[in-house]
Protein backbone atom coordinates (compact mmCIF):
# COMPACT_ATOMS: atom_id res chain seq x y z
CA UNK A 1 0.00 0.00 0.00
CA UNK A 2 1.75 3.32 -1.20
CA UNK A 3 2.36 5.93 1.81
CA UNK A 4 -0.18 9.07 1.23
CA UNK A 5 2.14 11.54 2.16
CA UNK A 6 -0.50 14.97 3.49
CA UNK A 7 -0.40 18.18 1.60
CA UNK A 8 0.78 20.22 4.29
CA UNK A 9 -0.34 23.99 2.21
CA UNK A 10 -4.02 22.88 2.70
CA UNK A 11 -3.82 23.12 5.98
CA UNK A 12 -1.62 25.47 6.27
CA UNK A 13 -2.82 27.99 4.28
CA UNK A 14 -6.32 28.42 6.60
CA UNK A 15 -4.10 29.10 9.33
CA UNK A 16 -1.88 31.52 7.46
CA UNK A 17 -5.29 33.48 6.18
CA UNK A 18 -6.68 33.54 9.94
CA UNK A 19 -3.23 35.00 11.07
CA UNK A 20 -3.25 37.69 8.21
CA UNK A 21 -7.19 38.62 9.12
CA UNK A 22 -5.75 39.18 12.88
CA UNK A 23 -2.89 41.01 11.69
CA UNK A 24 -4.91 42.96 9.39
CA UNK A 25 -6.88 44.34 12.38
CA UNK A 26 -4.66 45.42 14.27
CA UNK A 27 -3.18 47.34 12.05
CA UNK A 28 -6.50 48.76 11.54
CA UNK A 29 -6.95 49.41 15.18
CA UNK A 30 -3.43 50.96 15.69
CA UNK A 31 -4.09 53.47 12.77
CA UNK A 32 -7.46 54.10 13.72
CA UNK A 33 -6.32 55.16 17.17
CA UNK A 34 -3.24 56.80 15.62
CA UNK A 35 -5.69 59.52 13.59
CA UNK A 36 -8.09 59.93 16.16
CA UNK A 37 -4.99 61.09 18.43
CA UNK A 38 -3.15 63.00 15.35
CA UNK A 39 -5.09 63.97 13.14
CA UNK A 40 -7.65 66.03 15.47
CA UNK A 41 -9.38 68.69 12.51
CA UNK A 42 -10.48 67.71 8.80
CA UNK A 43 -8.14 66.54 6.51
CA UNK A 44 -7.42 67.98 2.77
CA UNK A 45 -11.12 67.80 1.66
CA UNK A 46 -12.88 65.85 4.97
CA UNK A 47 -13.58 70.03 5.24
CA UNK A 48 -16.30 69.86 2.99
CA UNK A 49 -16.94 66.45 4.08
CA UNK A 50 -17.52 66.47 7.44
CA UNK A 51 -19.33 70.02 7.18
CA UNK A 52 -21.59 68.81 5.00
CA UNK A 53 -22.51 66.03 6.87
CA UNK A 54 -23.04 68.04 10.04
CA UNK A 55 -25.13 70.63 8.42
CA UNK A 56 -27.72 67.11 7.54
CA UNK A 57 -27.42 65.62 11.13
CA UNK A 58 -28.72 69.85 12.00
CA UNK A 59 -31.53 68.51 9.54
CA UNK A 60 -30.94 71.49 6.91
CA UNK A 61 -31.07 69.25 3.47
CA UNK A 62 -31.74 72.34 1.52
CA UNK A 63 -28.35 73.35 2.74
CA UNK A 64 -25.11 72.57 0.19
CA UNK A 65 -21.57 73.23 0.07
CA UNK A 66 -20.98 74.48 -3.91
CA UNK A 67 -17.25 73.21 -3.19
CA UNK A 68 -18.59 69.68 -3.08
CA UNK A 69 -18.48 67.94 -6.52
CA UNK A 70 -19.57 64.53 -5.72
CA UNK A 71 -23.59 63.81 -4.52
CA UNK A 72 -24.67 64.11 -1.27
CA UNK A 73 -24.73 60.17 -0.38
CA UNK A 74 -22.36 59.63 2.03
CA UNK A 75 -23.55 62.17 4.22
CA UNK A 76 -26.91 61.28 4.09
CA UNK A 77 -25.63 57.98 5.20
CA UNK A 78 -23.32 59.69 7.66
CA UNK A 79 -26.70 60.98 8.91
CA UNK A 80 -28.42 57.59 9.13
CA UNK A 81 -25.21 55.94 10.94
CA UNK A 82 -24.77 58.71 13.60
CA UNK A 83 -28.33 59.06 14.17
CA UNK A 84 -28.52 55.33 14.89
CA UNK A 85 -25.89 55.06 17.31
CA UNK A 86 -27.44 57.91 18.84
CA UNK A 87 -30.76 56.17 19.84
CA UNK A 88 -28.55 53.08 20.66
CA UNK A 89 -26.14 54.60 22.99
CA UNK A 90 -28.62 57.59 24.23
CA UNK A 91 -25.58 60.13 23.21
CA UNK A 92 -26.04 63.34 21.81
CA UNK A 93 -24.39 65.42 19.01
CA UNK A 94 -22.19 62.56 17.80
CA UNK A 95 -22.24 63.60 14.19
CA UNK A 96 -19.98 66.24 15.62
CA UNK A 97 -17.28 64.61 16.41
CA UNK A 98 -15.15 63.36 13.81
CA UNK A 99 -13.82 59.94 14.29
CA UNK A 100 -17.52 58.69 14.49
CA UNK A 101 -17.85 60.44 10.97
CA UNK A 102 -14.57 58.34 10.20
CA UNK A 103 -15.72 54.94 11.92
CA UNK A 104 -18.29 54.53 9.33
CA UNK A 105 -15.51 54.12 6.25
CA UNK A 106 -13.75 51.52 8.79
CA UNK A 107 -16.80 49.62 9.63
CA UNK A 108 -17.75 50.13 5.74
CA UNK A 109 -13.76 48.45 5.02
CA UNK A 110 -14.40 45.80 7.75
CA UNK A 111 -17.47 44.33 8.18
CA UNK A 112 -19.19 44.78 4.93
CA UNK A 113 -16.79 44.71 2.15
CA UNK A 114 -15.91 41.33 3.12
CA UNK A 115 -19.61 40.31 3.34
CA UNK A 116 -19.71 41.68 -0.40
CA UNK A 117 -16.37 40.01 -1.02
CA UNK A 118 -17.47 36.74 0.24
CA UNK A 119 -21.07 36.93 -1.64
CA UNK A 120 -18.94 37.90 -4.92
CA UNK A 121 -16.13 34.77 -4.44
CA UNK A 122 -18.77 31.83 -3.89
CA UNK A 123 -17.75 30.16 -6.38
CA UNK A 124 -14.20 31.13 -6.70
CA UNK A 125 -12.78 30.62 -3.68
CA UNK A 126 -9.33 30.25 -4.57
CA UNK A 127 -9.26 33.10 -6.89
CA UNK A 128 -8.47 35.59 -3.91
CA UNK A 129 -8.10 36.33 -0.21
CA UNK A 130 -10.83 38.74 0.62
CA UNK A 131 -8.04 39.84 3.39
CA UNK A 132 -6.01 40.98 0.41
CA UNK A 133 -9.01 43.12 -1.43
CA UNK A 134 -9.48 45.37 1.16
CA UNK A 135 -5.86 45.76 2.12
CA UNK A 136 -5.39 47.43 -1.36
CA UNK A 137 -3.31 50.83 0.02
CA UNK A 138 -5.24 52.88 -2.38
CA UNK A 139 -8.57 52.11 -0.52
CA UNK A 140 -6.83 51.15 2.94
CA UNK A 141 -6.17 55.29 3.28
CA UNK A 142 -9.65 56.16 3.35
CA UNK A 143 -11.01 53.97 6.35
CA UNK A 144 -9.54 56.54 8.48
CA UNK A 145 -10.86 59.39 6.86
CA UNK A 146 -14.49 60.92 6.16
CA UNK A 147 -14.18 60.25 2.20
CA UNK A 148 -16.68 59.01 -0.40
CA UNK A 149 -14.08 56.19 -2.05
CA UNK A 150 -14.77 53.21 0.69
CA UNK A 151 -18.38 53.22 0.15
CA UNK A 152 -18.50 54.16 -3.72
CA UNK A 153 -16.46 50.72 -4.16
CA UNK A 154 -18.77 48.86 -1.82
CA UNK A 155 -21.44 49.77 -3.50
CA UNK A 156 -19.97 48.88 -6.89
CA UNK A 157 -19.17 45.47 -6.18
CA UNK A 158 -21.80 44.31 -4.37
CA UNK A 159 -23.75 45.65 -7.68
CA UNK A 160 -21.52 43.62 -9.92
CA UNK A 161 -21.49 40.89 -7.47
CA UNK A 162 -25.29 40.34 -7.53
CA UNK A 163 -24.93 39.60 -11.53
CA UNK A 164 -21.56 37.46 -11.66
CA UNK A 165 -21.98 34.07 -11.40
CA UNK A 166 -25.07 32.42 -14.02
CA UNK A 167 -26.56 30.56 -11.09
CA UNK A 168 -26.95 33.42 -9.05
CA UNK A 169 -28.30 36.45 -10.52
CA UNK A 170 -30.33 39.26 -9.16
CA UNK A 171 -30.26 41.89 -11.70
CA UNK A 172 -33.18 44.05 -10.33
CA UNK A 173 -31.17 44.10 -6.91
CA UNK A 174 -28.04 45.08 -8.72
CA UNK A 175 -29.76 47.61 -10.48
CA UNK A 176 -31.17 49.41 -7.41
CA UNK A 177 -27.17 48.92 -5.63
CA UNK A 178 -25.84 50.23 -8.75
CA UNK A 179 -28.24 53.68 -8.30
CA UNK A 180 -27.08 53.71 -4.43
CA UNK A 181 -23.48 53.95 -5.72
CA UNK A 182 -24.46 57.01 -8.01
CA UNK A 183 -25.26 58.74 -4.63
CA UNK A 184 -21.47 58.28 -3.47
CA UNK A 185 -20.00 59.09 -7.42
CA UNK A 186 -21.98 60.08 -10.26
CA UNK A 187 -18.83 58.47 -12.42
CA UNK A 188 -20.20 55.30 -11.04
CA UNK A 189 -22.75 55.26 -14.15
CA UNK A 190 -20.05 53.83 -16.04
CA UNK A 191 -19.56 51.04 -14.28
CA UNK A 192 -23.23 50.07 -13.63
CA UNK A 193 -22.64 50.29 -17.50
CA UNK A 194 -20.31 47.66 -17.50
CA UNK A 195 -22.07 45.57 -14.51
CA UNK A 196 -25.02 45.18 -17.20
CA UNK A 197 -22.80 43.91 -19.41
CA UNK A 198 -21.55 41.49 -17.47
CA UNK A 199 -25.05 40.43 -17.32
CA UNK A 200 -25.89 40.02 -20.56
CA UNK A 201 -22.51 38.13 -20.83
CA UNK A 202 -23.36 35.74 -18.52
CA UNK A 203 -26.62 34.53 -20.49
CA UNK A 204 -24.23 33.88 -23.37
CA UNK A 205 -22.60 30.00 -23.84
CA UNK A 206 -19.21 30.46 -23.11
CA UNK A 207 -17.80 28.44 -26.16
CA UNK A 208 -18.13 30.45 -29.43
CA UNK A 209 -16.13 32.68 -31.78
CA UNK A 210 -15.73 36.24 -30.48
CA UNK A 211 -17.84 37.65 -33.84
CA UNK A 212 -20.85 34.35 -32.10
CA UNK A 213 -20.17 35.70 -28.94
CA UNK A 214 -21.16 39.26 -30.25
CA UNK A 215 -24.28 37.58 -31.93
CA UNK A 216 -25.72 36.24 -28.85
CA UNK A 217 -25.00 39.13 -26.40
CA UNK A 218 -27.11 41.52 -28.54
CA UNK A 219 -29.82 38.64 -29.30
CA UNK A 220 -29.78 38.25 -25.24
CA UNK A 221 -29.69 41.73 -24.53
CA UNK A 222 -32.79 42.05 -26.54
CA UNK A 223 -34.63 38.28 -25.63
CA UNK A 224 -33.98 39.23 -21.52
CA UNK A 225 -34.78 42.92 -21.79
CA UNK A 226 -36.87 42.70 -18.76
CA UNK A 227 -34.26 42.41 -15.89
CA UNK A 228 -32.31 44.77 -18.30
CA UNK A 229 -34.98 47.79 -17.31
CA UNK A 230 -33.75 48.68 -13.84
CA UNK A 231 -30.08 49.35 -15.47
CA UNK A 232 -32.16 51.22 -17.97
CA UNK A 233 -33.82 53.49 -15.45
CA UNK A 234 -30.33 53.88 -13.87
CA UNK A 235 -29.39 55.44 -17.12
CA UNK A 236 -32.44 57.92 -17.97
CA UNK A 237 -32.60 58.88 -15.16
CA UNK A 238 -28.46 59.98 -14.55
CA UNK A 239 -29.42 61.75 -18.66
CA UNK A 240 -31.63 63.85 -16.66
CA UNK A 241 -29.68 64.83 -14.07
CA UNK A 242 -26.86 66.25 -16.78
CA UNK A 243 -29.57 68.12 -18.41
CA UNK A 244 -30.91 69.19 -14.69
CA UNK A 245 -27.40 69.80 -13.57
CA UNK A 246 -26.24 71.27 -16.60
CA UNK A 247 -23.00 69.28 -16.30
CA UNK A 248 -21.44 66.26 -14.38
CA UNK A 249 -20.07 67.98 -11.72
CA UNK A 250 -22.05 69.19 -8.75
CA UNK A 251 -20.28 72.20 -7.30
CA UNK A 252 -16.70 73.89 -7.84
CA UNK A 253 -17.08 73.45 -12.11
CA UNK A 254 -14.29 75.91 -12.71
CA UNK A 255 -11.16 73.32 -11.14
CA UNK A 256 -13.22 70.54 -12.56
CA UNK A 257 -13.84 70.88 -16.30
CA UNK A 258 -13.39 68.17 -18.46
CA UNK A 259 -10.55 67.77 -20.38
CA UNK A 260 -9.19 64.24 -22.54
CA UNK A 261 -6.18 63.27 -20.33
CA UNK A 262 -5.28 60.13 -22.81
CA UNK A 263 -2.19 59.36 -20.73
CA UNK A 264 -4.15 58.89 -17.17
CA UNK A 265 -5.11 55.47 -18.71
CA UNK A 266 -1.71 54.64 -18.60
CA UNK A 267 -1.30 55.86 -14.72
CA UNK A 268 -4.03 53.49 -13.91
CA UNK A 269 -2.74 50.98 -15.48
CA UNK A 270 0.78 51.10 -14.16
CA UNK A 271 -0.55 51.28 -10.67
CA UNK A 272 -2.85 48.49 -10.84
CA UNK A 273 0.33 46.49 -12.09
CA UNK A 274 2.29 48.15 -9.12
CA UNK A 275 0.06 46.66 -6.24
CA UNK A 276 -0.99 43.28 -7.54
CA UNK A 277 2.31 41.89 -9.05
CA UNK A 278 2.48 39.37 -6.69
CA UNK A 279 -0.78 37.58 -8.66
CA UNK A 280 0.56 38.19 -12.22
CA UNK A 281 4.26 37.83 -12.07
CA UNK A 282 5.28 34.08 -12.63
CA UNK A 283 8.62 32.72 -14.56
CA UNK A 284 7.01 32.86 -18.08
CA UNK A 285 4.97 36.47 -17.66
CA UNK A 286 8.44 38.06 -19.26
CA UNK A 287 8.89 35.75 -22.30
CA UNK A 288 5.07 35.57 -23.22
CA UNK A 289 5.24 39.45 -23.22
CA UNK A 290 8.97 39.19 -25.37
CA UNK A 291 7.07 36.48 -27.69
CA UNK A 292 4.22 38.50 -27.63
CA UNK A 293 6.36 41.64 -29.37
CA UNK A 294 8.75 39.95 -31.97
CA UNK A 295 6.82 36.66 -32.17
CA UNK A 296 4.63 35.93 -35.82
CA UNK A 297 7.14 36.43 -38.32
CA UNK A 298 7.90 39.96 -37.35
CA UNK A 299 4.21 41.11 -38.06
CA UNK A 300 3.95 41.75 -34.02
CA UNK A 301 7.07 44.01 -34.14
CA UNK A 302 5.55 46.30 -36.58
CA UNK A 303 2.52 46.45 -34.67
CA UNK A 304 4.08 46.61 -31.32
CA UNK A 305 6.75 49.42 -32.97
CA UNK A 306 3.47 51.03 -33.99
CA UNK A 307 1.81 50.91 -30.55
CA UNK A 308 5.28 52.37 -28.98
CA UNK A 309 4.45 55.32 -31.39
CA UNK A 310 1.31 55.79 -30.09
CA UNK A 311 1.72 55.69 -26.65
CA UNK A 312 4.93 58.28 -27.27
CA UNK A 313 2.23 60.43 -28.97
CA UNK A 314 -0.39 60.43 -26.68
CA UNK A 315 2.30 61.17 -23.71
CA UNK A 316 3.34 64.03 -25.79
CA UNK A 317 -0.17 65.20 -26.62
CA UNK A 318 -2.53 64.34 -23.87
CA UNK A 319 -0.55 64.50 -20.68
CA UNK A 320 -2.37 67.54 -18.59
CA UNK A 321 -0.68 69.32 -15.90
CA UNK A 322 -3.21 70.03 -13.62
CA UNK A 323 -2.58 73.35 -10.97
CA UNK A 324 -3.48 71.21 -8.22
CA UNK A 325 -0.92 68.66 -9.01
CA UNK A 326 2.14 71.46 -9.43
CA UNK A 327 0.81 73.03 -5.89
CA UNK A 328 -0.27 70.60 -3.42
CA UNK A 329 2.31 68.68 -1.77
CA UNK A 330 0.19 66.45 0.19
CA UNK A 331 -0.01 63.73 -1.97
CA UNK A 332 2.29 61.17 -3.55
CA UNK A 333 1.24 62.01 -7.15
CA UNK A 334 3.17 65.52 -6.30
CA UNK A 335 6.70 63.52 -5.51
CA UNK A 336 5.71 61.54 -7.86
CA UNK A 337 5.18 63.92 -11.22
CA UNK A 338 8.43 66.12 -9.84
CA UNK A 339 10.88 63.09 -9.75
CA UNK A 340 9.65 61.21 -12.23
CA UNK A 341 6.85 62.30 -14.70
CA UNK A 342 8.72 65.62 -14.84
CA UNK A 343 12.36 64.59 -15.87
CA UNK A 344 13.30 65.25 -19.37
CA UNK A 345 13.69 61.61 -20.42
CA UNK A 346 10.40 60.21 -19.03
CA UNK A 347 7.92 60.80 -21.81
CA UNK A 348 10.79 58.32 -23.39
CA UNK A 349 11.42 56.11 -20.39
CA UNK A 350 7.20 55.61 -19.84
CA UNK A 351 6.84 54.11 -23.09
CA UNK A 352 7.55 50.16 -22.87
CA UNK A 353 6.08 50.71 -18.90
CA UNK A 354 2.45 51.61 -19.93
CA UNK A 355 2.95 49.44 -23.21
CA UNK A 356 3.81 46.11 -20.74
CA UNK A 357 1.15 47.74 -18.13
CA UNK A 358 -1.66 48.31 -20.80
CA UNK A 359 -0.52 44.20 -22.08
CA UNK A 360 -0.29 42.47 -19.03
CA UNK A 361 -4.08 44.10 -17.86
CA UNK A 362 -5.50 42.45 -21.06
CA UNK A 363 -3.68 39.64 -20.97
CA UNK A 364 -3.96 38.54 -17.07
CA UNK A 365 -7.55 38.73 -17.22
CA UNK A 366 -8.08 36.51 -20.53
CA UNK A 367 -5.44 33.91 -19.04
CA UNK A 368 -7.77 33.89 -15.82
CA UNK A 369 -8.54 30.22 -14.66
CA UNK A 370 -12.35 30.69 -13.57
CA UNK A 371 -14.85 33.46 -13.34
CA UNK A 372 -13.00 35.18 -16.29
CA UNK A 373 -14.05 37.74 -18.33
CA UNK A 374 -15.38 37.19 -22.28
CA UNK A 375 -13.61 38.93 -24.65
CA UNK A 376 -16.91 41.05 -24.70
CA UNK A 377 -16.37 41.71 -20.47
CA UNK A 378 -12.43 42.71 -20.90
CA UNK A 379 -13.61 45.45 -23.62
CA UNK A 380 -16.24 46.64 -21.72
CA UNK A 381 -13.87 46.80 -18.74
CA UNK A 382 -11.22 48.54 -20.44
CA UNK A 383 -13.32 51.07 -22.13
CA UNK A 384 -15.07 51.54 -18.82
CA UNK A 385 -11.88 52.86 -17.25
CA UNK A 386 -11.36 55.16 -20.01
CA UNK A 387 -14.69 56.64 -20.39
CA UNK A 388 -14.36 56.95 -16.52
CA UNK A 389 -11.27 58.43 -15.89
CA UNK A 390 -9.77 60.21 -19.27
CA UNK A 391 -12.02 63.04 -19.08
CA UNK A 392 -10.51 64.14 -15.54
CA UNK A 393 -7.40 66.62 -15.72
CA UNK A 394 -6.22 65.83 -12.42
CA UNK A 395 -3.76 63.00 -11.62
CA UNK A 396 -5.57 61.45 -8.52
CA UNK A 397 -5.16 58.03 -8.01
CA UNK A 398 -8.37 57.77 -5.79
CA UNK A 399 -10.18 57.43 -9.25
CA UNK A 400 -7.99 54.18 -9.52
CA UNK A 401 -9.74 52.30 -6.86
CA UNK A 402 -12.44 50.97 -8.56
CA UNK A 403 -10.56 49.48 -11.64
CA UNK A 404 -7.94 48.19 -9.57
CA UNK A 405 -10.48 45.95 -6.85
CA UNK A 406 -12.36 45.13 -10.15
CA UNK A 407 -8.87 44.06 -11.79
CA UNK A 408 -8.07 42.21 -8.64
CA UNK A 409 -11.43 40.04 -8.40
CA UNK A 410 -11.03 38.36 -12.09
CA UNK A 411 -7.42 37.29 -11.82
CA UNK A 412 -6.07 34.01 -10.26
CA UNK A 413 -3.42 33.73 -8.49
CA UNK A 414 -0.20 32.02 -10.57
CA UNK A 415 0.98 30.24 -6.87
CA UNK A 416 -1.03 29.58 -4.28
CA UNK A 417 1.67 31.19 -1.88
CA UNK A 418 0.71 34.19 -3.58
CA UNK A 419 -2.16 34.98 -1.58
CA UNK A 420 0.52 35.08 1.07
CA UNK A 421 2.86 37.22 -0.61
CA UNK A 422 0.40 39.67 -1.86
CA UNK A 423 -0.43 40.16 1.63
CA UNK A 424 3.08 41.21 2.65
CA UNK A 425 3.29 43.14 0.14
CA UNK A 426 0.43 45.27 0.35
CA UNK A 427 0.28 45.76 4.04
CA UNK A 428 4.19 46.74 3.83
CA UNK A 429 2.97 49.90 1.55
CA UNK A 430 0.34 50.09 4.11
CA UNK A 431 2.38 50.25 7.04
CA UNK A 432 5.01 52.24 5.01
CA UNK A 433 2.48 55.12 3.99
CA UNK A 434 0.62 55.13 7.25
CA UNK A 435 4.09 55.85 9.15
CA UNK A 436 5.19 58.87 6.43
CA UNK A 437 1.45 60.45 7.28
CA UNK A 438 1.88 60.34 10.75
CA UNK A 439 5.59 61.44 11.61
CA UNK A 440 6.44 63.24 8.32
CA UNK A 441 4.61 66.73 9.18
CA UNK A 442 4.90 70.04 7.74
CA UNK A 443 3.39 73.77 7.46
CA UNK A 444 2.00 75.92 4.65
CA UNK A 445 2.95 79.74 4.89
CA UNK A 446 -0.46 80.17 3.59
CA UNK A 447 -1.85 77.94 6.48
CA UNK A 448 0.42 78.59 9.90
CA UNK A 449 -0.12 76.61 12.41
CA UNK A 450 -2.49 73.80 10.40
CA UNK A 451 -0.74 70.58 10.23
CA UNK A 452 -0.15 69.25 7.01
CA UNK A 453 0.64 65.41 5.59
CA UNK A 454 0.73 63.23 2.85
CA UNK A 455 -1.52 60.38 1.32
CA UNK A 456 -2.57 58.99 -1.92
Amino acid sequence: MPLIVPNRSIYLEPVAKYACVLLFLILCWKVFSKTKELVTQPFIDEIFHLRQCQTYCAYKFDKWDPKITTPPGLYLLGFLYAKSLELITGAQQLCGDYNILRSLNLLGGVVVFPIVLWNFKRSTSQQLWTINVISQPLLFTYYFLFYTDVWSTILVVMALSLVNTRAHQWPILSSVTGFASLWMRQTNIIWVAFIAVVYIDRQVYRRQSFANRVSSFIASSFKNWLPLTGFAINFVLFAVFLKYNGGITFGDKENHQIQLHFVQVFYCFTFINFFTWPVWLNRSAVPRYMKFITGNYGLNLIFNLATFAGIKYIIDNYTIVHPFLLADNRHYTFYIFKRLLSHKYSSVAAVPVYHFATYNMITSLARSRSLNLSPIGIIAFIGAIIVTIVPSPLFEPRYYIIPLVIFRLYIAPSYRLSHLIEFVWLNMINILTSYIFFTYQFTWISEPGSIQRIIW
